[in-house]
């Protein structure tokens, strides 16, 4: 029974897009917006992905962040923190 877990957890973390796809994506909306060529209605809908791409952005690396910490538990890193970068 256990063994099925570990494989259903591991389609769940495979379905699940990697931050580096998130942020290109996140960058292709970011492209089309600065264009301008698009109409007020696709603009907002393409915005309001953006924002769930950000959003989702973060929390992968938020978890990929912990996964990093867990695995330096051993006293050797205190803490870290991603720092954003504008």
């Amino acid at each position: 029974m256990v063994e099925r877990r570990s494989v259903w957890r591991m389609s769940i973390v495979t379905d699940e897009k990697s931050y580096e796809t998130l942020m290109a994506e996140l960058q292709e909306c970011v492209g089309r917006l600065e264009a301008g060529s698009l109409g007020v209605e696709e603009a907002l809908s393409l915005f309001e992905k953006g924002v769930g791409l950000s959003k989702e952005a973060r929390q992968r690396l938020e978890g990929l962040e912990g996964r990093l910490e867990r695995l330096l538990a051993d006293g050797q890193v205190e803490s870290l923190k991603v720092e954003e970068t504008q």
